[in-house]
This record gives structure tokens, C-alpha cells and sequence, in this order.
């Protein structure tokens, strides 16, 4: 039998005995239905699908939500559509209210996938924000994200999975350039969120942190040549998403300005070519700064993303900072080599944040990311030189 139409208003009355059953199922327990926002994720297939729902599920204790999950698979032949509920509930402790989220499955298949976004509309709970998860390689070019750009607050993709890195890289600027109409405008579209961005915080806070204590903090403004190495993705071995926003951070941060001929390749290594302020030569004075990216096999155990970074200043007094990967699971060493002082060395904790993690950490944030902005939008430069 093929289904081409779902009644919405039978789904919101299914939903409303669910919560009846799981509070009589609780044998007098409180159970609360606080949900504190709309999540819309979209699936290609049931892989992604069920990746999703255990994502979700694991979101409850931090955002209590109602997600609208879209399974859409325009390619299979025969129209389908239909929806499936369920109730996402934590273990409570004893005399504690047990808190649920909901779930709504919309499976899609063929032109029926057509109908989704007007089915996803009236599912979405008032005057809660809404958040639009696409898990995928093109997120920019999803049908779903041109019906319902004008609805949500907040727009969340992972750049580690782009097909065409520089691409889309480019095409994930535009989309945030987009967010503004100028200056003092204010917002007119939805907030950016890039599932790679909070997943390099760590390598972030433990190369600030460097620049804490009084003795080094002189150097962070003659830094000349950066080293960063990653093991990339699964894909285009040349993939340096999470190197390239990397260097964007370090730049904002630094002041340091793309060249005009600012990307150069040598085998695995896309090389940077940057210029910074020299440091007591004059005001309009400037030294070179070089951004290496590295594409490095896996060693073993080590998931893709950053295994080090290396901050190295030859401007005066020679000074070598390191972040790098360890073969302890969870830690990395950081090393600290200036010229006249002793070497300072610690082995810190990093540990690898789960897909839930990355995406509750997204969620906390009020409004737009301008680090996160800033950062990107250097990246971007630097996407549209690579040949």
C-alpha cells in the first residue's frame, strides 16, 4: 500500500496518550515534559537515522527536546511517507521527576519527500527555538534547509563530512554572511553552528593557556611559523577543514592578514602565507607568518581530527610551543622551549567529545558565534586559493 499524506493532528493526539501512559507506567513517580526546544534532524539513510535518534537520546539530560527526525529517500521508486513516536525518558533517581523528550520519525521515500518540510511545520512546538541539524556532505544545497531557513534559529552542520571541503567551506561563509543585512542591522537569518568548531575548543584552551602566565605571554606576539598536523577524515585524504579554522582562530586572534598569494601546496602540506605587526621595528612594520597543515596517516587509536600543533617564533628570542597527541588515550603533552629559560612539559587532559557532546555544546549558545565567525570567514579566504 503506498501512504503519500500524514494527518499531523493525529500525531500531536498519539503523542498526548504517550505522555499519559509513561506517567502511569512511572507507579506515581512525577514525570515532566520540559522541553526546552525544537530539533529538526534530517537523515539520507537508516545508518544516519539511528545515529540520530541515540544522539537525541542522549541530549535529554542537558535539552529536553522535541525532535522532528526526517528520513528522506528521494531515490527508491514507490511514493511513501509515514511517522512513528516515541518518548525519550531518562532513569530518574527515587523521589526525583522523571524528565522525557519527545520523538517524531518522519520516513520519506521517493516524491513523497516533497511533502516533509510542510509536515515538519505544524510538528514544531510554539515559541520554543528551532534548531536544524544536517548531518552530510552538502548541507547548504538540502531542500530542507531552503523550506525551512526562514523558521529556524539556528542552523548546525559538521564540515569534518563535506564532500568538496573548499566548497562548501566557501559555501558555509556565505551562509553566515548571510546572517546579516550590515552594520547594526541586526540578524536576519539563523545562527551557524559547525559540529568542528566546538570539537577543537580543547586544542584552543591548551595553546591559550601557554600565554597565561607573564614570562611567555611576550611571545605570542612574534610567532612566525605554525605547524599543524591532522589525520583527516574518512574521504579526500586533502581534507584540512579542522586545520584551516584553526589557522583562522590563530589569525583573528593575532592580527595576521592572508597574503595575496595566500595558499601554496607541497604534497600533503598546504602551506599558509600570512603577514603580522613586527614586534619593536615600527608601526607599519611587518614580518611573514607561515601556517603549515599536514596530512598525516592515522596512528593507532587515534580518531581523525588535530594530532598537533606546534607555535615556533624566531623573531628575536627563539621560543617553541607544542600541543601534541600522546599514545596514553585521552592526553595530550604540552611543551613550552624558550630560549634562556628551562623547558616546562605537563601532560593534560583531552579527551575525545562524543557526537552528543559537540551537539549539547552547540545547543547552550544564545545567539551567534563571533569567534566561531570570525575564524571562519579567514578560513574562507583562505578555501577559495586552493587550486
Amino acid at each position: 500500500m503506498t501512504t503519500t499524506s500524514v494527518d499531523t493532528a493525529s500525531i500531536e493526539r498519539e503523542l498526548g496518550l504517550l505522555w499519559q501512559k509513561n506517567a502511569m507506567e512511572a507507579g506515581g513517580q512525577a514525570v515532566t515534559r520540559a522541553l526546552t526546544l525544537n530539533l529538526v534532524a534530517r537523515a539520507c539513510d537508516s545508518a544516519t537515522a539511528d545515529q540520530v535518534s541515540d544522539v537525541v537520546q542522549q541530549l535529554t539530560a542537558s535539552h529536553a527536546n522535541r525532535t522532528v527526525l526526517a528520513i528522506m529517500r528521494p531515490d527508491e521508486a514507490e511514493p511513501r511517507i509515514e511517522a512513528f513516536i516515541q518518548a525519550n525518558c531518562l532513569l530518574a533517581s527515587q523521589g526525583q521527576p522523571q524528565v522525557c523528550g519527545e520523538q517524531i520519525t518522519i520516513d520519506a521515500r521517493g516524491a513523497a519527500v516533497s511533502h516533509v518540510a510542510s509536515l515538519v511545520l505544524p510538528l514544531l512546538m510554539p515559541d520554543l527555538p528551532v534548531a536544524l541539524w544536517l548531518p552530510g556532505p552538502a548541507p547548504f544545497a538540502d531542500p530542507l534547509l531552503l523550506r525551512l531557513r526562514g523558521v529556524i534559529d539556528r542552523l548546525i552542520v559538521d564540515s569534518r563530512a563535506f564532500a568538496d571541503p573548499a566548497r562548501d567551506l566557501i559555501a558555509m561563509a556565505a551562509f553566515d554572511a548571510g546572517d546579516y543585512a550590515g552594520p547594526g542591522a541586526g540578524p536576519r537569518g539563523p545562527a551557524l553552528s559547525d559540529l568542528n568548531w566546538p570539537a577543537l575548543t580543547p586544542w584552543r584552551e591548551l595553546t591559550a593557556q601557554f600565554f597565561d602566565t607573564r614570562p611567555l605571554l611576550p611571545h605570542l606576539r612574534r610567532i612566525d611559523h605554525v605547524v599543524i598536523e591532522y589525520v583527516p577524515p574518512s574521504g579526500p585524504r586533502l581534507n584540512p577543514m579542522a586545520g584551516l579554522l584553526l589557522a583562522g582562530w590563530l589569525s583573528t586572534c593575532l592580527g595576521w592578514s592572508p597574503l595575496d598569494e595566500a595558499v601554496s601546496i607541497e604534497g600533503e602540506t598546504v602551506r599558509l602565507h600570512l603577514r603580522r605587526p613586527a614586534v619593536g621595528v615600527g608601526p607599519k612594520a611587518i614580518r611573514l607568518v607561515t601556517v603549515d597543515l599536514h596530512s598525516v596517516a592515522a596512528p593507532a587509536g587515534v580518531a581523525p581530527g588535530i594530532v598537533s600543533l606546534r607555535l615556533r617564533a624566531i623573531d628575536g628570542v627563539s621560543a617553541d610551543f607544542r600541543v601534541e597527541r600522546t599514545g596514553e588515550q585521552g592526553h595530550v603533552l604540552t611543551a613550552a622551549e624558550v630560549a634562556g629559560h628551562a623547558p616546562i612539559s605537563r601532560l593534560a587532559r583531552c579527551e575525545e567529545p562524543t557526537l552528543a557532546d559537540l551537539l549539547a555544546a552547540e545547543l547552550r549558545l544564545l545567539s551567534r558565534d563571533h569567534t566561531f565567525a570570525s575564524a571562519l570567514h579567514v578560513a574562507a579566504t583562505f578555501a577559495a586559493r586552493l587550486p
